[in-house]
């Protein structure tokens, strides 16, 4: 049910508590799961979840931060610029909870980070670790001690007015029912859909990666996964480098500003390293796919042509050619593996051996961008 423009109801399942070691940690994660799973399927942005179900997914998070690395390592993790937001629910559910100790800790962890704001973006929960945020986690592991959260916040969770408690059986189909609640839920699944292909072909490193993959010769290796990056020293100098499957295998990526080189990974030894080189790519090729992409409208034409051919749109792509006027990227989605080409008259998704599978005019990218943009605009909370 919808109130005041808000979900009312939370959903949980009850063999994710019943039997469970830890109880009470077991009711905290499966809210969280709760929320992950209706944003994912309902596309439900902040402003629309229950709120008590989104304070606690943030009081959850910033226990695991800290208990991880700190204070330090929640500012990082967090960034910035979303601290205010994920702070303000981690408070209102730490205070609605009877956490007052750790909500008091938070907030003056906030009015550090408000007077200290160029000290406080360098934090990273391991080598830059300011002595006040070290004290914090001292004064939050003693309230840890004394009053858990997770214990607390079981009890409150009790008590919602709009939990359900239901059969492992029935909770996928109580998402499924509330998702439907959205009247905004197809425009959105499209947003939602090429936003993940969009942020494979703008955000730095994703983009060098997948350039990086398409520049091996004589065959293009297919992008199927990117790990998280890592320091680590390469051909004698310190690098970013990223883990990355492909269809040949585990291979390690390094990303700078001028560029990424490709490397298959060495496990030899009991060490991770970087073996042969396969590729390099400018960050100029880099940019190129960037700039053609965002002029053809790459990824809705992409997310349009494997809808178009009954394929799931949750896709890894591959930077593979820009020619004039287009681009020709490898999209891999499941078990098949094709080439989508992309110039201003239009795209088309080819098998391996350039049999066509799916196409799509100018005219229908364009239709099928401006519903992405609706349901990208019904996504900004009400003014």
């Amino acid at each position: 049910m919808i109130v005041d423009g808000r979900l009312a109801t939370v959903v949980i399942p009850r063999d994710a508590i019943e039997g469970a070691q830890e109880p009470d940690k077991a009711v905290m994660q499966a809210v969280v799961g709760y929320v992950n799973d209706i944003q994912r399927s309902g596309v439900y942005p902040r402003h629309e979840m229950p709120a008590a179900a989104m304070q606690t997914y943030h009081a959850v998070y910033y226990l695991a931060q800290v208990n991880n690395g700190g204070h330090s390592q929640f500012i990082r993790n967090t960034g910035i610029a979303m601290l205010p937001t994920t702070s303000g629910d981690a408070l209102a559910g730490l205070k609605a909870m009877g956490a007052l100790a750790q909500h008091q800790i938070l907030v003056e962890m906030l009015a550090w980070v408000k007077a200290n704001l160029e000290q406080a973006a360098k934090q990273n929960g391991f080598s830059a670790r300011a002595d006040v945020l070290k004290a914090l986690d001292d004064r939050f592991h003693a309230a840890e001690r004394e009053k858990p959260i997770a214990r607390l916040a079981a009890r409150w969770i009790a008590g919602w007015p709009g939990l359900r408690i239901v059969g492992r059986e029935q909770y996928q189909a109580e998402i499924d029912r509330l998702a439907q609640l959205n009247p905004h839920l197809p425009q959105r699944r499209v947003w939602q859909s090429v936003q993940q292909l969009r942020l494979q072909m703008t955000d730095d490193p994703r983009i060098t990666i997948a350039a990086a993959c398409g520049a091996v010769k004589p065959q293009p290796e297919v992008k199927l996964e990117v790990r998280p990056g890592v320091n680590m020293e390469i051909e004698g100098q310190q690098c970013m480098a990223f883990g990355v499957g492909t269809n040949k295998g585990a291979r390690l990526c390094v990303f700078e500003k001028t560029g990424g080189r490709l490397y298959e990974l060495d496990r030899s030894g009991g060490r991770v390293a970087a073996g042969a080189q396969l590729s390099t790519v400018g960050a100029d090729k880099v940019q190129q796919f960037v700039k053609v992409a965002g002029q053809v409208r790459a990824a809705e034409a992409i997310d349009l042509l494997l809808r178009k051919a009954g394929l799931d749109p949750l896709a890894m792509i591959t930077a593979w050619e820009v020619f004039d006027g287009g681009v020709t990227w490898i999209v891999a989605t499941g078990q098949t593996r094709a080439a989508a080409a992309i110039n201003g008259d239009g795209a088309v998704l080819t098998k391996p051996d350039q049999t066509p599978i799916a196409g799509a005019a100018r005219d229908d990218i364009e239709r099928y961008a401006a519903v992405a943009a609706t349901g990208g605009e019904s996504l900004r909370p009400p003014a």
